[in-house]
């Protein structure tokens, strides 16, 4: 896995000049809603990958994914619980997000507890960037996040993330769910400014 800064601060460079509200996610059909967050951390993108890739420590710092697990599409537990393409993911989240800050004793509120299963679609270290899919055997519901993290000057990472939901469900979710969500991708930017800033 890459992970050394001179391949982020290579990447950054090329990027950085988009005009956007993101610099470094993929463009991508912008379906019926989509939740985001965008936030600048001390800290480096290295450091920033490692922790959004390591999901078996996410309860330590995350208020909003509580629980992830990596496993191959026969469902059995991956050792290395790292995003590989091809793999799936089992989530279990809290919408609206817990309070900051969490750790692994932190409980989850059972009134707010949603699980999710994922299709891993991309990884790329070498852009830091990492996608996954909603897994759904209908398409009533479709919902694609990519998340990235990006070396900017000033000794800063700026981690960005994005999902696009789509389908006949997907106003159905924006009335029920769109604020509880875009709190919980706020929360999950803000937590990992904590994890990084603090250590």
């Amino acid at each position: 896995m890459v992970k050394t800064s001179s391949v982020f601060a290579l990447a950054s460079a090329l990027i950085i000049g988009v005009d956007s509200q993101f610099i470094n996610l993929p463009d991508v059909p912008q379906g019926v809603f989509n939740v985001s967050t965008r936030i600048e951390i001390q800290g480096t993108a290295a450091a920033a990958w490692d922790a959004i890739t390591d999901f078996a420590n996410y309860p330590t710092w995350n208020p909003f994914v509580r629980k992830a697990v990596v496993v191959s599409p026969l469902h059995i537990t991956l050792p290395e619980q790292r995003p590989v393409e091809g793999a799936h993911l089992y989530f279990r989240v809290q919408i609206p997000p817990l309070p900051l800050p969490v750790d692994e004793n932190t409980p989850d509120n059972p009134l707010n507890t949603q699980f999710s299963y994922e299709n891993i679609t991309h990884v790329q270290p070498e852009l830091g960037r990492v996608a996954w899919k909603y897994y759904a055997p209908e398409v009533a519901l479709e919902a694609e996040r990519w998340s990235a993290v990006t070396d900017i000057a000033g000794g800063k990472v700026v981690y960005e993330s994005r999902e696009v939901y789509s389908g006949l469900l997907a106003s159905t979710l924006r009335a029920s769910l769109a604020e509880s969500l875009q709190q919980s991708f706020d929360a999950q930017g803000e937590g990992l400014k904590l994890l990084l800033e603090e250590s």
